[in-house]
């Protein structure tokens, strides 16, 4: 294969004469309400090549969002693109209505605004776009950027946080370029940018220091490592912090999967090491491994740097040492679990190509595919029959990682996560307490993170309801639904004109939609089969949920 001109410039770790750059470090807002500007730029990556990117406050990525456990975060995201979009957070724990998802568009020209109470622990999330079929092009083109929630807990440990001087982003993208100089939509490139940065090298005061990253790719899984195979210690996963640090060697990242990592840099002044990716070491169905199925790419399958690290003098008041401790977790047990649900992944393809299902679903914007009870625990177990590897991530929640392959995970998996990797032949058990609601009109998704096949339609929708609360309409929920469990016949009893009745079963599909008179009435529900129904009752601009259980 001959190698463009253009790819001769930028292939870090193939190319001669490669100049490094200082990696680009993203301004860090700390504010009482947060204003994001998604619009299109023209930016310069390499020297007279002009690219058309997208970015949020800048040509490409956005600034990092400092959030404070227990305040109300308010972010204002104002549209300038001649397109929709939508800005999801990642990882955090919000309504269905301020999830940013797929439902919540943003017209070109118009703005809205996300308020909600930060609940999440210390950890780095994130944001980024989420629209239907375009999350992958915007994305790619550089929408983006990291959120970063402290708490009092954290703040009570010995750890890095000074912002771009000892605590670090560190957002990993690989990129197809062509020839003008524009960045292709291709799953897997031929080049590295680091925080929008080609070539990226950082300089790092010798001590310890954090790095918070993120795998921002659109499909490619990193295995990161160093190039002297020194080990380093990991303290947080996607959602918080770890019981505590596990030292590592080699870290696999998929797809919107996060890490804080300590490196201890003490002594070390005037040296210089390299973070890479041993993509030589993936497992076939991963994308970036050298499997030759997959979409062509120089990076795939060889070990490449990414980030030249040189280590400068010590700050002034510089953090020595690696807490022998982080956090005290409580993960939820698994005998407080309501239910199982198992998601089987099926399909052949390759990373771009090819139809992936869950449970043999496509997404479809109108369909609710689970229906859950605010405040429940559920197992959620991930069989992956396909030929590729998936991160799968569901939104709303933070869970853990309870077996892979019947074994129990391993040190550096053991902390709250929102996306979890799962192998070709692997299944994954995880479980997640359901504390956020999201009703049928700003449902949660779930859905595989290589973006490609998000776009694609790997992705299902799961309501959150309290069948004890009204959704809108008066102040009381006046609703009588009786008796439950039932054996045939239920009666509804409320205070405004019934104009619908739909019932929903465990999926989440509707098994009944009628036309009701006002008020009161009863349904049949004898020849449905055994088990537990969400019972909506709709009329003049007012809802009521409950929960019925026929036996």
């Amino acid at each position: 294969m001959r190698l463009s001109t253009l790819s001769l410039i930028i292939l870090p770790g193939l190319a001669l004469g490669q100049t490094l750059q200082p990696m680009a470090i993203p301004p860090l807002l700390d504010a009482d309400t947060f204003h994001l500007t998604v619009a299109a730029h023209t930016h310069q990556f390499y020297p007279g090549k002009n690219t058309p990117t997208y970015g949020v406050n800048g040509p490409y990525l956005g600034p990092t969002l400092l959030l404070h456990q227990g305040d109300t975060a308010r972010i204002v995201v104002e549209n300038q693109l001649n397109e929709v979009t939508t800005m999801h957070w990642h990882g955090m724990h919000v309504p269905g209505e301020m999830d940013g998802g797929p439902q919540s568009i943003i017209g070109p020209g118009n703005s809205w605004m996300a308020e909600y109470m930060v609940k999440n622990p210390a950890g780095t999330y994130w944001y980024h776009p989420h629209p239907h079929m375009l999350t992958a092009k915007q994305a790619n083109l550089g929408i983006s950027g990291l959120i970063i929630v402290q708490d009092g807990e954290e703040a009570q440990l010995d750890l890095p946080r000074t912002y771009g001087e000892d605590d670090f982003p560190v957002v990993l993208q690989d990129k197809k370029w062509i020839a003008n100089g524009e960045m292709a939509l291709y799953p897997l490139g031929d080049s590295m940018l680091v925080n929008g940065t080609p070539n990226a090298m950082l300089e790092v005061p010798a001590q310890v220091v954090r790095l918070r990253v993120l795998n921002g790719a659109v499909a490619r899984i990193f295995n990161l490592g160093f190039d002297d195979g020194r080990d380093f210690t990991m303290i947080a996963s996607d959602a918080g912090l770890l019981p505590a640090p596990v030292s590592i060697n080699r870290l696999l990242l998929s797809n919107g999967e996060r890490a804080e990592l300590l490196l201890d840099l003490s002594g070390m002044e005037g040296d210089t090491l390299t973070l890479m990716s041993y993509g030589d070491e993936l497992t076939d169905p991963m994308p970036g491994s050298g499997n030759l199925i997959l979409e062509g790419s120089f990076l795939n399958g060889v070990a490449f740097p990414m980030l030249r690290l040189v280590v400068g003098p010590p700050t002034a008041n510089p953090v020595t040492a690696i807490p022998a401790t982080l956090v005290t977790h409580t993960p939820p047990d698994e005998g407080e679990s309501v239910r199982t649900r198992i998601k089987t992944l099926t399909g052949t393809g390759m990373v771009a190509m090819g139809q992936f299902r869950i449970n043999g679903l496509l997404y479809d914007m109108d369909v609710v595919n689970d229906t859950i009870i605010l405040g429940s625990t559920e197992v959620w177990h991930f069989v992956n029959n396909t030929n590729l590897a998936h991160p799968m991530h569901l939104h709303g929640v933070s869970f853990y990682v309870l077996e892979r392959n019947g074994q129990a995970p391993p040190a550096w998996e053991q902390g709250p996560k929102d996306v979890v990797l799962v192998d070709q032949g692997e299944d994954v058990k995880l479980i997640a307490y359901f504390g956020e609601p999201a009703g049928a009109d700003f449902p949660f998704m779930y859905h595989c993170h290589n973006l490609m096949h998000e776009d694609h339609m790997m992705m299902l929708q799961m309501m959150v309801v309290d069948p004890q609360a009204a959704v809108r309409g008066s102040q009381r929920d006046a609703s009588h639904v009786y008796p439950s469990p039932t054996t045939g016949l239920v009666r509804y009893d409320v205070e405004f004109p019934v104009e619908h009745l739909r019932i929903r079963d465990a999926m989440g599909r509707v098994v009944l939609d009628q036309a009701r008179g006002p008020f009161q009435g009863t349904i049949d529900l004898s020849e449905m089969a055994r088990g537990v129904y969400l019972l909506e009752i709709v009329g003049h601009g007012q809802r009521s949920l409950a929960r019925v259980v026929k036996e």
